[in-house]
C-alpha cells in the first residue's frame, strides 16, 4: 500500500501537468505569434507550430514518466530528476518575475498555479512515510 504523502504527491503532481497543459493550450495563440515574429522560426511555416507541439507533447510524456517512476515505482532517481526539474522551474518563475517576462495575465496565473502545484507535490515526496516508499527493499534470508 502506498504512503498518504506519495497519494498527495500522486494527486497535486497529475494536477500540476494537467494545468500546465491548459496553460498551454491557452497561450497557443500567443506561441504561434512568436513563433512567427521570429525570421528564424518563420521561415519553417507550419513545421514551426508542429515543433512547437511535438515539444508539448514530449514534455508531457517526460512528466507521466516520472509520475509513474516515482509514484508507481518507487525509484530515487526519478525523485531527484524531478526535483531538479521543479528547482528549475521555481527559479525560472522567479527569474521571471524579476525580469518582468512573467505577465500577470490568465497564461501567467495558470503557469504559477502548475508550478506551485509541482512544488507542493515535490515537497511531499520528502515526508518520513515517503522515505519508507523510497527505501530499497529488505530480503529476508532463511537463517
Amino acid at each position: 500500500m502506498r504512503p498518504s504523502s506519495i497519494v498527495r504527491f500522486d494527486r497535486l503532481y497529475l494536477a500540476s501537468i494537467a494545468i500546465g497543459l491548459i496553460g498551454n493550450i491557452l497561450e497557443w495563440p500567443i506561441t504561434m505569434a512568436r513563433l512567427a515574429e521570429n525570421p528564424d522560426t518563420a521561415a519553417l511555416g507550419s513545421g514551426a507550430a508542429v515543433a512547437a507541439g511535438g515539444m508539448i507533447v514530449i514534455g508531457v510524456a517526460i512528466a507521466l514518466l516520472l509520475w509513474f517512476f516515482i509514484a508507481r515505482r518507487a525509484s530515487v532517481v526519478a525523485k531527484w530528476i524531478l526535483v531538479v526539474f521543479t528547482a528549475f522551474s521555481v527559479g525560472s518563475l522567479l527569474l521571471g518575475f524579476s525580469s518582468g517576462a512573467v505577465i500577470l495575465d490568465t497564461g501567467g496565473i495558470v503557469r504559477i498555479v502548475a508550478v506551485a502545484l509541482q512544488a507542493a507535490a515535490v515537497f511531499f515526496l520528502f515526508h518520513p512515510d515517503a522515505a519508507a516508499w523510497f527505501a530499497p527493499a529488505v530480503l529476508e534470508e532463511d537463517a
